[in-house]
């Protein structure tokens, strides 16, 4: 059973420096593992039949043998079924260059989900990972509860995919939704699955948001018995921050990591507010709530005594960003929060705090772009 972070999302991949800081705060876990499979690396997805530059193997290459034991996958967009071949010549070069573990990913694939599919994927799979004696972890096609309803030929696909894995190897399931408010339901997964899920978590994954983080700890959500991966966000600062917050949950002591810096007042009102995809933290809420009755005149002078302090807070945060690892990328975000209680403490300092704000906000200066404001469903 591993736990550890899935590099799975769409955007820009890790540096060779960030996946090293990620393996290294792993280490201390028990069964820890990395496994890599950013959509956006061409090698990985698009570009999957080339064989990696020798400067970017390299940089992989470093990471394998540690510790943290480093998974190793392909995505075979658009295969044919004899090109199996390739990706064999590609894995096995993994397994000569230190990798604990294999893995073909099948997610997200521009098919119907039908049980010919799960068939070629298998054959495929099957033939391309033959005699390798590493772990081995497939992500199908439906890898979540949303999809059976989603696709008409989903069960069939998964009929098909638990009758022919072999019984050793472990399959990718992100629980009942793509992004789940709860992993729930896994005994479900194992009967469709075909043996036990391995839990690829995106509750932390920021790549299907708008400017945002998520900060959460996960406290109550470690899967008992499961292989659990985080997916964390592209914003690297907050990757580093998930991973501090998945060795908690388990049950290690929390260690602030240094490179995240030391404004942790200003790492705390970016948790509360940056919470789930679902909610602020607690205290987020509450504070929410007070800003709020203070625009329509109630405890202004309270809220105001709460921003003079957060507003500091966040100018030194927004300051400090740049001087972190990957920091670049969190800042505009940190910079998004500093200049909305900027706005709203502005707003609460004259005679009409509500008409102000809406001035500030959506005539003086429009924070919105059109599309967003579209999607929220304001003309």
């Amino acid at each position: 059973m591993y736990h550890g972070i899935v590099e799975g999302y769409y955007g820009k991949p890790f540096t060779e420096k960030q996946r090293k800081i990620l393996l290294d705060e792993l280490s201390s876990l028990e069964n820890p593992a990395y496994f890599f499979a950013p959509k956006d690396d061409p090698w990985h997805r698009l570009l999957w039949r080339e064989p990696y530059p020798d400067k970017e193997w390299l940089s992989l290459q470093s990471c394998m043998g540690g510790a943290t034991s480093f998974f190793f996958s392909i995505s075979p967009w658009k295969f044919q079924d004899h090109e199996w071949k390739i990706a064999r010549g590609k894995l096995l070069r993994s397994v000569d260059s230190g990798a604990a573990g294999l893995s073909i990913l099948f997610d997200d694939v521009p098919d119907k989900s039908a049980g010919k599919l799960a068939e070629r994927q298998m054959n495929f799979a099957m033939r391309a990972l033959e005699g390798t004696d590493l772990p081995v972890i497939l992500c199908p096609s439906v890898y979540c509860g949303e999809f059976l309803e989603r696709f008409s030929e989903a069960e069939e696909y998964l009929r098909v995919w638990r009758e022919m894995i072999p019984a050793d190897w472990g399959s990718f399931w992100t629980g009942p939704m793509v992004v789940s408010e709860e992993l729930s339901d896994l005994h479900l997964a194992e009967e469709l699955l075909g043996g036990k899920p391995v839990i690829w978590d995106n509750v932390l994954a920021t790549d299907y948001c708008l400017r945002r983080v998520y900060l959460a700890g996960l406290n109550g959500r470690v899967p008992d018995n499961y292989s659990w991966f985080i997916n964390p966000s592209e914003i690297f600062p907050a990757a580093l921050h998930g991973a501090m917050e998945q060795k908690a949950a388990l049950g290690y002591r929390r260690e602030w990591p240094a490179l995240l810096g030391g404004r942790r007042l200003g790492w705390e009102l970016m948790q509360e507010f940056h919470y789930l995809p679902w909610r602020t933290g607690d205290t987020g809420g509450e504070i929410l709530a007070r800003l709020s009755n203070a625009l329509n005149g109630n405890g202004v002078e309270d809220a105001l005594a709460w921003l003079n302090e957060a507003v500091p807070e966040m100018a030194d945060f927004v300051e400090s960003v740049p001087l972190i690892e990957g920091g670049w990328e969190l800042l505009p975000v940190a910079r998004d929060l500093y200049r909305s209680l900027s706005i709203i403490r502005r707003a609460l300092e004259t005679d009409d705090p509500a008409g102000s704000l809406h001035y500030f906000m959506h005539i003086r200066l429009p924070y919105e772009n059109p599309v967003a404001a579209l999607a929220a469903g304001k003309r």
